[in-house]
């Protein structure tokens, strides 16, 4: 068995074979994939979740459903509707889901995050280009809403340029003063005429500059001017990662660290904010390198554990790592997503990954064979075990979200154009319930418990 060293961030050879493949063989994939991991510093996390609490206090539960539809091209027209945000009146008890309305539908709404403090919801309009006054604008624009805790209606309080295109997922630090924004970027590149050293004139491609954005927020959460932008390089050897695409970033339980997943160079990024100089650092110097051509997407960290996780977009596995404070990595091992012998062609890829509010399981959409994967966390190593893999009732799941009580998972299912309820035994495994909500372009699902 082929092994992968606990600290490396080069991925051994063994792994370049896969490359020249359009079809996974997992089998052989996760032999090369195994590694025990040594102990690490157990962070500072916080308090288990009280969310099943709240969810039990009387107060209404609310669900976010972010419409998603990126406009093809930059030179697309303004959108007419898009249906931005689906808001929906959630039943504890039986996992319905009461259509409200739709609010702001000419915002392509990428991802979602929540500020429950202060009762805001923050989101990117996740396009190309953007408009103001009927012109079109360089980059797309990130928005702040304010919650009405009573009825769930949203209000706008300010928007504010992205400072890229196809602004791909948002996160608020657990101070509340910044939000940092993810940039997918476009992959059509541009031609640029150029003069070489030697005088002579030739044509390169050029592709868009892709960021991770650091922006103020002020105290009452309205998005301030943008302090830092860290700029990703690199690609990778799929012929489709042709540049940096970043693609998700998550906050860790204490608040201290965010993970960015590069799908277009096979990435994973620790940063920490340097609250004194309000810059963005890369915990460790450097970011850790995945298996080539597996395209990181998103992920999740254990909300009590020294944990964290990781799905890829091309490789439909889920890397676990045990990680601490300092924002060292330690790989443990990857985990298939589907049952073994299932056939894996270009369109099948994972999307959404999702952690029980217990800690105890992990969720994984996957398009293309319209699935999901359930998988048991051993809270003792780190490790994952699959346990379930089922075909949904709904086509094309691009996200989802677990309810707080983790009684219920909601689950995106944008081709068919709804949102499907699947209820969560005991054991963690999901069963459907038969019960979903048309809504148009469905791409995220957030809770908001009241």
């Amino acid at each position: 068995m082929a092994k992968i060293e606990k600290d490396a961030h080069e991925p051994k050879k063994e792994f370049d074979a896969l490359l020249k493949e359009r079809d996974l063989s997992r089998r052989s994939f996760l032999k090369t994939a195994s590694v025990m991991a040594a102990a690490v510093m157990m962070p500072p996390f916080l308090k288990p979740s009280t969310a099943k609490a709240a969810a039990m206090s009387g107060s209404d539960t609310f669900v976010y459903v972010g419409c998603w539809q990126p406009q093809p091209s930059n030179w697309a027209s303004p959108p007419t509707s898009e249906k931005g945000v689906g808001i929906f009146k959630y039943n504890a008890k039986t996992g319905d889901l009461g259509f409200i309305t739709n609010l702001y539908d000419k915002v392509s709404v990428g991802q979602t995050c929540l500020d429950s403090k202060r009762n805001i919801l923050y989101c990117v309009d996740e396009r190309m280009v953007h408009f103001e006054s009927g012109e079109r604008r360089s980059g797309s624009l990130i928005y702040a809403f304010a919650i009405n805790p009573k009825t769930g209606d949203l209000t706008e309080i300010n928007r504010r340029p992205s400072l890229g295109s196809l602004p791909s997922y948002v996160a608020v630090d657990a101070t509340g003063k910044y939000l940092i924004v993810t940039h997918h970027t476009n992959n059509t590149p541009i031609n640029k005429t150029v003069k070489d050293a030697s005088g002579k004139y030739r044509s390169v491609f050029a592709y868009e500059d892709a960021a991770t954005v650091l922006f103020r927020l002020k105290n009452d959460g309205s998005i301030g001017e943008a302090c830092d932008a860290y700029m990703h390089t690199g690609s990778g050897p799929d012929p489709e990662q042709t540049h940096p695409r970043i693609h998700s970033v998550m906050m860790s339980p204490s608040g201290n660290l965010f993970a960015v997943c590069d799908k277009g160079g096979d990435k994973l990024f620790f940063f920490r904010i340097n609250r004194k100089t309000e810059k963005l650092e890369v915990c460790g110097g450097k970011p850790y390198q995945s298996f080539p051509g597996s395209a990181p997407r998103y992920s999740v960290f254990h909300p009590t554990r020294p944990y964290f996780y990781m799905n890829h977009e091309i490789k439909p596995v889920i890397s676990a790592f045990r990680y601490d404070e300092s924002g060292k990595l330690q790989f443990i091992h990857a985990v298939d997503v589907l049952p073994e012998g299932t056939k894996v062609v270009r369109t099948v890829m994972p999307s959404d990954i999702r952690i029980h509010p217990s800690g105890k399981y992990l969720y994984t959409l996957t398009r293309g064979l319209d699935m999901i994967s359930v998988h048991a966390i051993n809270e003792k190593t780190g490790e994952i075990q699959r346990i379930q893999t089922d075909k949904l009732d709904g086509a094309g799941p691009r996200g989802c979200a677990v309810s707080p009580d983790g009684r219920f998972i909601l689950i995106a299912a944008l081709n068919d154009q709804k949102v499907v309820v699947w209820a969560i035994g005991e054991d963690g495994k999901v069963s459907p319930t038969g019960k979903s909500v048309k809504q148009p372009n469905p791409g995220n699902v957030t809770f908001f418990p009241g």
